[in-house]
Order: structure tokens, then C-alpha cells, then sequence
């Protein structure tokens, strides 16, 4: 796909990906989360047993922090993703720290912010 083919929703998880890759934590939060978002999530990789819920876009932040120290890089391997209006679903697998791991996301989006973040790992 050329730049100009790839869907917005698309667009939107490229860049929130890199930004996370590039350890740019706080701003992908600033500008990919609503200010109320929910993140819930079942990544297994703390010492507090999932499903984790975190509301706001500091305590977001903190766990993505704390989520890239644990698994260190996101190399992707396969990736499925589809949209629809105000929806993002992805499941992907990819390697990290922790090994190949595969997870599965949906996102509900409001005003072009994450509202709803739901968060699968296997």
C-alpha cells in the first residue's frame, strides 16, 4: 500500500506503534488517549495478576512505561487488522523480551482519541 491508499484508522495504529517503539511513551498517551480513557487489559507480564484496569491518561502512561521496560522492543511478525467506524481491532504476534507473543487489541475511538482500549496477550 502507498501512503496515500492506507486507511486513517491504519494510520493511526502505524504511528501509535512507532511512537511506541521509539520509547516515545508520554506522547503517543497525549496524543492517541482521551483524557478519561480505560485501558483493560489481560498482558501478564507484572507482578499484579491481569485483567489490569487503568483509567486516565497519567496512569496510562505508567503502565506503558512500565509495560516497554518488561518487554523491551516490539518486533512484529503477522499482523490482522480491521476498522470501522469509531473501531480498531488488531491481533498480531511479535517478538520481545518475553519472547513470540501474541495479543489481540480493540479500540473504541471517540473525537480521534482512544476511549476504550482492550487489551488481549497470550
Amino acid at each position: 500500500m502507498t501512503a496515500s491508499t492506507v486507511s486513517p484508522g491504519r494510520q493511526f495504529f502505524d504511528t501509535h506503534i512507532e511512537t511506541i517503539m521509539a520509547g516515545k511513551i508520554d506522547e503517543m498517551v497525549d496524543r492517541d488517549y482521551a483524557e478519561n480513557a480505560v485501558l483493560i487489559t489481560f498482558f501478564n507480564g507484572f507482578q499484579t495478576p491481569p485483567p489490569l484496569t487503568i483509567v486516565g491518561r497519567e496512569n496510562i502512561k505508567t503502565f506503558f512505561h512500565d509495560y516497554l521496560k518488561t518487554i523491551g522492543y516490539i518486533d512484529i511478525k503477522s499482523l490482522d487488522f480491521t476498522e470501522s467506524e469509531g473501531a480498531i481491532f488488531f491481533q498480531a504476534k511479535f517478538n520481545c523480551n518475553l519472547g513470540q507473543v501474541s495479543v489481540g487489541d480493540a479500540w473504541t475511538i471517540r473525537n480521534g482519541q482512544i476511549a476504550y482500549h482492550f487489551g488481549f496477550w497470550n
